[in-house]
């Protein structure tokens, strides 16, 4: 059963051979680099058989069909640049497979989110695919619904196996900041249901609602600092959405204002004479 890997990469340098390394049981193993201008390109060349350099965008949806089109084997597996499979996950990957097992493998994916994993965080346990028969699955470039799932039958890897993805996704807020700015700023993206709510309950909502999914938090923890993270992302996407709703373009807005003062200056000098332009 010969099997294709795949990454794409950009700027991950200090997480990528890790990541690279928990692939290289398979057959081909492919890197898609985004253009990386830190150690990514080298760091990528020593482990992986081909590296294709690409244009940066800015989420990894929009490049993984790209990536499965230059896998030549049927069973695919794939990780993203800050995601690595755990040690037993290994030979459960690489066990030949039968046209009667399943299609697709989900496993859980413990997310380390400021500097940690919470198993107590509402993330806990998530479970993706990662490994499937080629035509199962099919990419899409909408940020977090990027999958059409095209078989039932679908292997689920219990939460308490040893079998699982180190997902090492954000190392401190600023990360989550700015990976919630890049991605809400997508126009094709899963958004949260409103519910018809003004801005001021959604906030509200969104925060007790990603709480409620925490265990044990006596909201001061990291589980609920995770919970408040993610309704951070909610927040900043409903207000974006606010925004385009109502045709809000503050960069035009400002430009407008601009002329308004500079006219305002050019007859303050004409009245006064008092100079408001560039020093000689």
């Amino acid at each position: 059963m010969a099997i294709s890997g795949f990454v794409v990469a950009y700027n991950r340098a200090a997480l990528l051979g890790t990541c690279l390394r928990s692939l290289r049981f398979v057959d081909e193993l492919i890197v898609i680099d985004k253009s990386s201008t830190d150690d990514t390109p080298r760091i990528a060349q020593r482990y992986a058989d081909r590296v294709i350099t690409v244009p940066w965008s800015p989420t990894v949806e929009e490049t993984r069909s790209l990536a499965l089109d230059q896998c030549r084997h049927d069973w695919i597996v794939f990780l993203d640049d800050d995601e690595m499979l755990s040690p037993a996950a290994i030979p459960c990957l690489h066990a030949p497979r039968t046209p009667a097992d399943a299609d697709a493998v989900a496993l859980p994916l413990r997310h380390w989110i400021l500097g940690a994993f919470c198993p107590d965080a509402y993330n806990w346990p998530e479970h993706h695919i990662r490994f499937f028969r080629k035509g199962s699955v099919v990419f899409r470039p909408v940020v977090h619904g990027g999958f059409d799932i095209r078989t039932e039958r679908i292997e689920r890897i219990p939460a308490d196996s040893p079998i699982y993805i180190e997902h090492l996704s954000h190392a401190h807020t600023e990360q989550w900041i700015e990976r919630t700015n890049r991605y809400t700023s997508r126009p094709q993206r899963v958004r949260a249901e409103t519910g018809g709510s003004d801005l001021i309950e959604f906030a509200h909502r969104r925060i007790d609602h990603w709480q409620a999914q925490s265990r044990h938090s006596d909201r001061n923890d990291h589980a609920a600092a995770v919970a408040l993270l993610r309704a951070i992302y909610d927040m900043v996407d409903r207000v974006k959405t606010w925004e385009a709703d109502r045709g809000l373009d503050g960069a035009a807005a400002f430009q407008a204002r601009c002329r308004e003062l500079e006219q305002a200056y050019n007859e303050l000098e004409m009245l006064s004479g008092i100079a408001t332009g560039q020093k000689c």
